[in-house]
């Protein structure tokens, strides 16, 4: 089976991130890349990000996926639209399968799958997208097998029972960073700033619920890598691409001022040492924490 996972996002389409210039790879997708080779499957994964739609096409037909996934968020949904309206009208493609995930599709499922998508992933996508290509691989193949999703049977709209949340993140391995060229967003941030950035994101799941904030895929909970996983990812990154920073995409970092501790912990027994950028709140904030922040590499 043939996995193309891409999403809808285009640098030179969007002037506003042109004047800031801080484009992040699209981890999502590298996770359950990451996810499905674990468990033998071969996936493509095709980063729009520094690519247009017209390359987009080309890629799909030189490919032939058999699934097509692809992550779709507000900002992107008037890009993915286009996209499978493409892929519906391509006689090359008129087999695949097309799975949209991501934030944005379980809200308008229906009108997703009326315009075309086979299926919509509602929340964590990696053992939802297993149990799919394993379905799929199926002839006879059953989807309401398989929680999590939306589809359509004879014209109507099924939603499957959700799936439960990872419990154990720990278990889930790095992003499939190698499945792209990060050259180009490390690049992209030196010349725009003088400096060189990876994302990385070690918790899944906010226990807050600001109202501006989506809680589609990861949920109103708390996961984290343990500090020692998250240290192992952030030596595979210096080691690998050796960035002058990092940035923690975590929704609150300092959520946890125990594990905040446990990674200070961690960072002194490897003698680990970089610079990094995160997102908090004031009242995960203290003297405390922040010293520890400082220790840690935040400027």
């Amino acid at each position: 089976m043939k996995i193309f996972l891409t999403h809808g996002y285009y640098l030179n389409s969007d002037p506003n991130e042109m004047r800031i210039m801080k484009p992040y790879v699209p981890l999502g997708i590298l996770y359950i890349s990451a996810f499905l080779k674990q468990h033998g499957f071969h996936t493509t994964v095709y980063d729009s990000t520094f690519s247009s739609f017209e390359e987009q096409k080309k890629a799909l037909i030189a490919e032939k996926p058999d699934v097509i996934a692809i992550y779709c968020n507000l900002m992107t949904k008037l890009n993915a639209l286009p996209l499978v309206k493409f892929i519906r009208q391509s006689d090359e493609l008129k087999s695949s399968k097309i799975i949209l995930g991501g934030p944005e599709p379980p809200h308008h499922a229906s009108e997703f799958l009326k315009y075309g998508a086979d299926i919509i992933v509602e929340g964590e996508g990696e053992e939802t997208m297993l149990e799919l290509c394993r379905e799929l691989s199926n002839p006879e193949s059953d989807l309401s097998k398989v929680n999590g999703i939306y589809f359509k049977h004879n014209s109507t709209v099924v939603k499957n029972p959700p799936r439960e949340k990872v419990k154990d993140i720990d278990v889930l391995p790095f992003p499939d960073r190698k499945a792209v060229d990060l050259s180009l967003y490390l690049d992209a941030w030196k010349n725009a700033h003088g400096y060189s950035s990876v994302s990385i994101n070690t918790m899944r799941g906010c226990p807050y619920t600001c109202k501006w904030c989506s809680h589609t895929v990861y949920g109103v909970s708390y996961r984290r890598r343990s500090p020692k996983k998250t240290a192992d990812e952030i030596e595979y990154i210096i080691q690998n691409y050796n960035p002058d920073m990092l940035w923690f995409v975590d929704d609150v970092f300092t959520v946890s001022h125990k594990w905040l501790t446990k990674l200070l912990q961690v960072f002194n027994e490897r003698n680990l040492q970089i610079k990094f950028e995160c997102i908090s709140r004031s009242d995960r904030l203290n003297e405390e924490v922040i010293k520890i922040l400082k220790q840690l590499g935040c400027f």
